[in-house]
């Protein structure tokens, strides 16, 4: 009977040594495994549109009407992926004088472009829409635009 029951308190003791070692594998993987992993966020594509020609609100010419200068430049952080730009007059969005389409993956766009205005006459205004894609899937977008008109 005492074999037995030294045999029993071997046993519980095996038991906690088990127990506690476990319990220390278990505080270790926690501690140093967890630490490897960074749970840093993905960097974010940061997209620059710039009109530089024409300004907002510019009154052009009549005399000029035949030579406006288009210039857009769209600057990504990381990468461009589509570009639209539309140049049409105000309050006709059918009416496309610029119809702009750019599948890039350039950090620089740079557009430029002369436009005839000329045949819409003095007291025209036109809208210039630019709209570049952050990422490819397009989920989200960067926008810009301008009002001008002929004098």
């Amino acid at each position: 009977m005492a074999i037995g029951l030294v045999l029993i308190i071997l046993n519980i003791i095996k038991m906690k040594l088990l127990k506690n070692f476990l319990l220390l594998i278990f505080a270790f993987s926690v501690v140093f495994l967890n630490s490897c992993k960074k749970d840093e966020d993905p960097p974010v594509n940061m997209i620059t549109i710039t009109i530089e020609e024409p300004h907002a609100d510019e009154n052009i010419p009549i005399a000029d009407c035949a030579d406006v200068h288009v210039h857009v430049d769209i600057v990504a952080s990381i990468e461009n992926h589509e570009v639209e730009i539309v140049l049409h007059p105000e309050g006709d969005v059918n009416d496309k004088i610029i119809d702009f389409d750019k599948h890039e993956h350039d950090k620089v766009i740079t557009f430029e472009q002369e436009v005839d205005l000329c045949s819409y006459g003095a007291g025209a205004c036109f809208h210039l829409e630019v709209a570049a894609c952050i990422d490819h899937d397009c989920a989200e977008k960067e926008t810009a635009d301008v009002e001008f008109c002929l004098q």
